[in-house]
């Protein structure tokens, strides 16, 4: 059985809405449409604003660290959470890569070139501690807003169970990626949020899944090519 730290907010459904419109009216127009030369950095602006957002609310005492979430309550029970399902996401491309190569899949025309993917020149540095350091930052400002801010004022405004599955729709629209994956975790993250009342968990998730997209595109195509549809 779970210990859940209660959700102490204060904040009704027009401050997140309100955030959302000025992230999706003029955030993302203005960088998709006006300045289509500046979406190489939309990556980093936009998790800029969460974290704007965020530190705004807690420096007008609109909120607290501790009532988004960012607390050490509980956290043996919610790290062991978040890495237990973030081990699994990763775990899971060893042994998919093991399979394509017993079964014979690896001949197969679908895998056909996918091994020249590791062969083409990246764009930058493709090291892991220059995706890590960017992602962490990434994941805190995104966890903060989406999960900490707009889903916990879904969950106390709405049925939890409505409002999970909310969080897993709006995860996938904010980043304007309408794949399976995405979905997925926005919905795991929800999830865990609603089960602890902590933001350990899935913060961890979040950090392994962007991992194990990273560990699919540098070292295994063969799996990155079968998981396309999700990735």
């Amino acid at each position: 059985m779970f210990k859940r730290t209660d959700f102490k907010g204060a904040w009704g459904l027009k401050g997140p809405v309100g955030a959302l419109a000025v992230y999706a009216c003029v955030l993302f127009p203005i960088l998709h449409i006006m300045f289509p030369q500046a979406q190489r950095w939309a990556p980093y602006i936009y998790p800029a604003y969460f974290a704007m957002v965020v530190l705004l609310l807690v420096l007008t005492r609109h909120t607290t660290w501790r009532h988004l979430g960012f607390h050490i309550e509980n956290w043996k029970q919610n790290l062991i959470l978040g890495c237990l399902a973030g081990g699994l996401v990763i775990g899971v491309i060893p042994l998919l890569e093991l399979f394509i190569g017993v079964s014979g899949m690896a001949q197969s025309e679908l895998f056909s070139g996918a091994d020249q993917r590791l062969t083409l020149e990246p764009e930058g540095d493709a090291s892991f501690t220059a995706f890590i350091l960017p992602t962490i930052f990434i994941v805190l400002a995104e966890q903060g807003f989406l999960t900490g801010y707009v889903l916990q004022a879904l969950i106390r405004n709405s049925k939890p169970a409505l409002a999970v599955y909310l969080g897993g729709l709006i995860y996938m629209l904010i980043h304007f990626d309408f794949q399976l994956g995405m979905f997925l975790l926005g919905l795991t993250a929800s999830s865990f949020y609603l089960l602890t009342g902590s933001l350990v968990a899935p913060l961890v998730f979040q950090v392994a899944c962007y991992s194990a997209g990273w560990l699919l595109a540098q070292h295994y195509p063969k799996v990155f090519t079968l998981l396309g549809f999700l990735f």
